[in-house]
């Protein structure tokens, strides 16, 4: 039996261990950010109840495998870290790993480990840059450049990972709380660039006029490609540390049985939400 198939019916095993403990129904109080985030969150102040997304999906999964009941809320990213940060919050979605977070987030790090495994992260997404077509503005791969010496000014969600990665390039920040304000800054020409989720920004881009949305261009490749978690404040971990590891544990089991395939095929192959290339 391979390592992978051992790994698979151990966490069976587990998880199937869980519905025979009778325990009620710990209640877990997690947010995401209020941005539309297909096609893992849909609606934007609220979660849509037709069409949630990817991840809430995921999250219900593990409500009927676990004795936890998630309380799910959408609060500006900024905040959603915060919260976590101070404890008002259990724990938030989608956080990509961030050594300045590791003291107030705890991620889904193995024993003897330094770093999150990937196997319970959700997903792995892309930050790229865009610019309007024409703009004398570059992305090598490597640094951000533009033509006059003049300071470069990036959009960015307030309290995204990507903030600091931008601003120790030299770079000027406005931050923001919402993707479409991000794309009406560019539109206007108050920003050089924004840096943003793909599927977020994308998103928002295809939803705009034709008119306006040629005049948008996508700069290749990613500004920067890493996993995102569930992950929860060091107060819940400290206080649920086996809680916190069933429910990444059951996350594992779901991507390595094939539901979170075909939860992922279920959103991306209807006629809301098609995974394609944007043509800008």
């Amino acid at each position: 039996m391979s390592i992978d198939n051992k790994r698979y019916y151990g966490l069976m095993l587990c998880t199937l261990m869980l519905y025979v403990i009778p325990v009620g129904a710990i209640e877990v109080t997690v947010a995401t950010g209020i941005n539309d985030d297909p096609p893992y969150v849909y609606g934007d102040e609220k979660i849509s109840i037709e069409r949630p997304g990817v991840t809430i999906e995921i999250l219900k999964l593990i409500e009927k495998r676990t004795q936890v009941k998630f309380n799910i809320l959408k609060q500006p990213w900024a905040r959603v870290v915060q919260n976590v940060k101070t404890g008002k919050l259990d724990g938030g979605f989608h956080f990509s790993y961030k050594d300045e977070r590791k003291a107030f987030v705890a991620y889904p790090i193995e024993q003897g480990q330094s770093l999150p495994d990937p196997n319970y992260s959700i997903s792995n997404r892309s930050y790229s840059l865009y610019k309007l077509k024409g703009a004398p503005l570059q992305w090598t791969g490597e640094s951000i450049v533009k033509a006059s010496e003049e300071p470069i000014l990036i959009g960015v969600i307030r309290g995204g990972s990507i903030t600091d990665n931008i601003r120790k390039r030299g770079h000027q920040l406005l931050e923001v709380d919402r993707d479409a304000q991000l794309v009406q800054l560019l539109l206007a020409k108050r920003i050089d660039a924004l840096v943003g989720l793909d599927n977020m920004i994308d998103a928002e881009i295809r939803a705009l006029d034709t008119s306006k949305r040629m005049t948008v261009e996508k700069a290749t490749p990613a500004v920067v490609s890493k996993p995102y978690y569930i992950a929860f404040s060091k107060q819940f971990y400290r206080d649920n540390p086996d809680l916190a590891w069933e429910i990444w544990k059951v996350i594992d089991l779901i991507r390595m049985s094939g539901e979170l395939a075909d939860i992922f095929n279920r959103y991306t192959e209807s006629q809301q939400y098609t995974v394609v290339e944007p043509q800008y």
